[in-house]
């Protein structure tokens, strides 16, 4: 951990050879990992036989709260030194000289002695000292002597035998500002947070026990990053002790209480407010989130998160260019401030809780989960609320509601408990309903089908099983006969609800009741293709075609269901080896619906179009398989001019700048098959100016871009993404590439890690590529 961050230390140690010498601090958050970074650098001093024969380490305390002159400094300095070096040594008694020197009270004489017998010391041993001070921005503001820092500038720059390797909370003014004393004199490393890997192999190493994916992304975001934090939900993670987790979490707190404190007071008043409605909401949130938890204006509220970020205490955190997110740099801050706050509790709860469902398998979690109640009631007060609330939370987890009812109802809320009651009772219920549907008149149909697909609906919330397509059909079922078959499909008497369909069928197709009808065929549709009766199914939707086409006179809702039943027409002809039809049928998809500014028709016929596209890759058509995703990408436009005018998403579409980046990679994959170079490169272009605005990256982009590399070539793809805003975020991918070209990257430990196992793959691809090409010469 903070691999490459130390070895430029230890490099910047090894060339501090000469006259002067050069100086480091390092600068992250609390619990960033500075402490132990600079204890590394100190034990390497001790172990290294070079580094050892000439550098001895002198480490401070982290926090030395007694230091406010220059004398007081290198008093501190002798003091751990002596504490390093009990007893006599080269004839000298560094003890019984410190004991002499705390008796004076002249700053100037104490700094000239002092700093005289550390220097004696080094001239003794014959090595050049590494001051290791921690926390120097807030030694120098609790610093009386305002000429303290001139004064250590001049030991610093004069003195060779001196080395300073320092750390601060965050940048100040003294290193920032030309007129003060120790501006440029250090050389700074800047502790970024942990990213994925990072965290993942910090949280296995403490753990001891691998981690999923998905947990460490997950430990990653609740932390943002920080090692202490980290660390402190591994622990968990191994002891599966709530108590413990929750009780390390509280001393840290306590140890910094006072940090905390000063650091929120010397916020300017509005500034304040919008901090700690950023610290409330826990997570990343947008301007619009923060301003309405502070009660301020949108406006008035981004104005004061732009001045917090130019103070380094928030961070941007993806979102896209219109919707920035933002969130407190030290994660420790908003832990402090949810402790604090009985009503915050509720916020590191749900964390807690994503965390866990991340990190544990299902009966693992089942025995956490015994464990927590079991101790609940030996906890303090303030972790037992903690505890409580994260217990409530995972009552409603899908994965544990029907283990809290069985083992723990006292921490299920009341409908919960309701709903999962109802769920053995539903079927009943539901044939029950299509019995009651043949006697009762239409006006009644309505209440009792909204009973009914509410409980269906709060079922579904809790992962267990709902009535099939209940909700998509009951706006266009209820009030009417077929909810009959409504009620018998939910059931599963799938023969019993086709018989009904039919009758409906009959019914309608008598009276002229053509939405009904419609329904009712639809719904005889959506039965047989349950019921793996692919060739009627399409037969239905044959007819359906014929009677209605785009069904422009019917209500929304069964137009919604007859644009369904084309996708699904079209993927089952897929099913049966029948493309060509397959792909007519979805050009009648976009024909009929694909101006409808429905919402719902809409998402249906972008699916469409997206199948539409992977058939014709199958079948090796690239030129339309490319003009498809044209057709996909133009609406996308139309769904964010629509966003732009409506304040809200045209289609009911999950993260469209994730379906974007996708139909860009696969119109470029489009392209290299056809072998226009030029137009894959625009889209690749594409794609790296749109992950900057992502907030994790969409499933198989990476591997999508590894592909593409090798296609387009090594250096041709290096190129794209150093030049393009993704450069960072693509780091390990430009480093295999460098790799794979021959050069040597200078980049961190994990980073070469990550791009050794990207190359690991490009050398597969390239066996695959190779067997695939066609053998010539014989």
């Amino acid at each position: 951990m903070r691999t490459g961050e130390f070895r430029s230390i230890i490099e910047t140690l090894r060339e501090n050879t000469g006259a002067s010498n050069q100086h480091v601090i390092v600068i992250g958050p609390r619990g960033s990992g500075k402490t132990m970074l600079l204890l590394r650098v100190a034990s390497e001093i001790r172990s290294d036989p070079e580094l050892s024969s000439r550098l001895y380490p002198i480490v401070f305390a982290e926090e030395s709260y007694g230091v406010g002159t220059c004398g007081e400094f290198w008093l501190e300095c002798l003091s751990h030194l002596s504490r390093q070096v009990p007893g006599e040594r080269g004839g000298v008694n560094l003890s019984l000289s410190l004991e002499d020197l705390r008796k004076e009270r002249d700053d100037r004489r104490l700094r000239e002695r002092c700093l005289g017998a550390v220097l004696d010391f080094a001239e003794r041993e014959g090595k050049r000292l590494v001051l290791g001070v921690e926390n120097l921005n807030m030694m120098f503001s609790d610093m009386t002597d305002r000429d303290a820092g001139w004064c250590l500038r001049q030991t610093l720059q004069t003195e060779p035998q001196i080395m300073l390797v320092g750390s601060a909370t965050s940048r100040f003014g003294e290193i920032d500002r030309p007129d003060r004393a120790l501006y440029d004199l250090f050389r700074v490393l800047t502790l970024r947070p942990l990213d994925r890997k990072e965290s993942a192999v910090l949280c296995e190493t403490v753990a001891g026990r691998p981690v999923e994916p998905g947990a460490a992304r997950s430990l990653q975001i609740i932390t943002g990053g920080s090692p202490r934090l980290l660390a402190i939900m591994a622990r968990f993670a191994a002891e599966t002790s709530f108590g413990a987790l929750m009780a390390d979490l509280l001393n840290l707190v306590d140890e910094h209480t006072a940090y905390f404190k000063s650091h929120l007071e010397s916020l300017p008043a509005q500034e304040r407010r919008v901090y700690l409605a950023l610290l409330e909401l826990w997570r990343p949130s947008t301007a619009r989130e923060v301003a309405q938890r502070a009660r301020i204006e949108t406006s008035a509220c981004s104005a004061q998160l732009r001045r917090l970020i130019e103070r380094g205490v928030v961070s941007e955190a993806g979102g896209t260019a219109r919707r920035r997110q933002y969130y407190a740099s030290e994660r420790l801050y908003s832990i402090y401030y949810l402790l604090r706050r009985s009503s915050g509790a509720d916020g590191l709860a749900q964390a807690l809780v994503t965390f866990m469902e991340a990190y544990y398998a299902k009966r693992e979690l089942e025995g956490l989960v015994d464990r927590m109640v079991e101790d609940a009631s030996t906890l303090d007060p303030a972790i037992r609320h903690v505890c409580d609330a994260t217990l409530h939370h995972l009552s409603r987890s899908p994965r544990l509601a029907p283990h809290f009812l069985r083992e723990h109802p006292g921490y299920v809320a009341d409908d919960v408990t309701e709903a999962i009651a109802a769920l053995g009772e539903l079927q009943d219920q539901a044939k029950e309903v299509s019995e009651q549907l043949e006697h009762r008149d239409a006006a009644d149909m309505p209440e009792i089908w909204d009973d009914l697909v509410r409980k269906s609906e709060t079922v579904e919330r809790l992962g267990a099983k709902q009535l099939p397509e209940m909700r998509g059909v009951r706006g266009s079922f209820a009030g009417s006969s077929i909810g009959k078959a409504v009620g018998l499909y939910g059931a599963g008497q799938l023969e019993e609800a086709l018989a009904a369909c039919d009758d409906s069928i009959r019914k309608f197709d008598a009276n002229g009741r053509d939405e009904v009808f419609a329904c009712a065929m639809t719904l005889r549709g959506v039965v047989l293709h349950t019921m793996g009766r692919t060739v009627e199914e399409m037969e239905v939707y044959e007819a359906l075609d014929r009677r209605f086409g785009s069904g422009d006179d019917l209500p929304t809702q069964a137009r919604v269901l007859l644009a369904s039943t084309r996708l699904l027409n079209a993927r089952s002809l897929v099913g049966l080896d029948r493309a060509d039809e397959s792909i007519a049928e979805l050009d009648k998809l976009v024909e009929h619906f694909g101006g409808s500014p429905v919402a719902e028709i809409g998402e249906v016929v972008v699916q469409g179009l997206f199948l539409k596209a992977t058939i014709l890759a199958k079948l090796h058509r690239g030129l339309e398989q490319r003009e498809t995703y044209d057709e996909v990408l133009r609406r996308l436009d139309e769904s964010d001019r629509l966003a732009e005018a409506t304040e809200g998403p045209a289609w009911n579409m999950a993260d469209t700048l994730g379906r974007r980046t996708t139909v860009h990679m696969l119109r470029s994959q489009a392209s290299i098959s056809l072998g226009d170079q030029p137009s894959a490169i625009g889209d690749i272009q594409a794609v790296l100016q749109i992950i900057p605005e992502l907030a994790e990256f969409p499933e198989g982009l990476i591997g999508d871009l590894v592909c593409a590399s090798l296609l387009l070539g090594f250096r041709q793809m290096h190129t794209l993404i150093r030049e393009s805003p993704s450069s960072a975020r693509l780091l390990p991918l430009t480093t295999a590439l460098e790799l794979e070209m021959g050069l040597e990257p200078k980049v961190a430990i994990e980073v070469r890690k990550v791009a050794e196992d990207i190359q690991r793959d490009l050398t597969n691809l390239k066996r695959l590529q190779s067997a695939a090409r066609p053998e010539t010469g014989r």
